[in-house]
């Protein structure tokens, strides 16, 4: 309706205008023009103000446009940069923790190598990490794995070329060697799927909440000292031959992300000759 009428009034403009034209050559028409100008002049006003707005949209719609395609083009390369800058956050966080682990174990840095973890397996039970290093690195089955601390958190299960499986300390599967540190009592160390429990200890044992349970050099199969875990809790009945002993590791396994693959031990290789070996050995030479 609005726009009906704004065309009505520019028709009348038209038509007004073109009257004075055709009376221009009469005497009177300086004074008809000026007369018609001064009422018509706040009509011409008011469609100016209506149109020019419309005017402005069409002279900058280019304008617009232009801005617009700067803007997304912003939006985009601060999408990339944000993504640049997590990165680098993520890069800096793995660098520290392969820093940390390296320093824990001070004097034997060159014992081991980091290795981020890639995976876990999901299935219940299991507990089982796939990290990014493999035999290329140095990585053979056996070799013992720390985490944060110096702390054992398990043991390569499995190596190829580039990556290998680790199983950790908790899994169903896993045994070690043990002693606990306090009254060197020996012990196995097993994995219960979700935790630890120390088998294979009497009945009355000097074993209590507290005491730390470190590596044995028993059996060739790890090396001796390594900090794997921590009494919580000791339970026995008047008819058991064994105790009940849980363990709690010493790292949070759960939230591992970079570890140390101690590839400067080989399962086996440091046992020690027995004496008539060394003899056999003594008298060949």
């Amino acid at each position: 309706m609005i726009i009906v009428r704004q065309a009505a009034w520019l028709s009348a403009l038209v038509a007004t205008a073109l009257l004075l034209l055709v009376l221009s050559p009469l005497p009177q028409a300086a004074r008809v023009e000026e007369a018609v100008g001064g009422a018509v002049s706040p009509i011409a006003a008011a469609i100016r103000g209506v149109v020019r707005p419309s005017a402005d949209v069409l002279l900058h719609a280019g304008q617009m446009e232009q801005l617009a395609s700067k803007n997304a083009e912003l939006r985009r390369a601060l999408a990339r940069s944000e993504g640049d800058l997590s990165a680098l956050r993520e890069e800096r966080t793995r660098v520290q923790a392969a820093t940390t682990l390296i320093a824990a174990v001070g004097d034997r840095a060159d014992q081991f190598i980091t290795a981020s973890v890639l995976a876990r397996d999901p299935a219940p039970g299991r507990q089982l990490l796939l990290i990014d290093r493999g035999t290329r690195h140095g990585v053979r089955a056996g070799q013992p794995v720390l985490g944060p601390g110096a702390t054992l958190v398990g043991i390569v299960a499995q190596a190829d070329d580039r990556h290998a499986r680790i199983r950790l300390i908790t899994d169903r599967d896993s045994a070690a060697s043990t002693i606990v540190q306090s009254s060197r009592t020996p012990a196995a160390l097993a994995g219960t799927g979700s935790g630890l429990r120390l088998d294979f200890v009497s009945h009355g044992a000097a074993v209590a909440p507290g005491d730390v349970v470190l590596t044995s050099a028993l059996g060739g199969l790890l090396p001796p000292g390594l900090l794997a875990g921590k009494v919580t809790s000791v339970h026995s009945a008047p008819q058991d031959l064994n105790e009940t002993i849980v363990v709690e590791p010493l790292a949070d396994l759960a939230r591992l992300e970079e570890v140390l693959v101690m590839t400067g031990f080989t399962p086996g290789a440091d046992l020690p000759l027995s004496s008539g070996t060394a003899t056999k050995a003594g008298g060949g030479s």
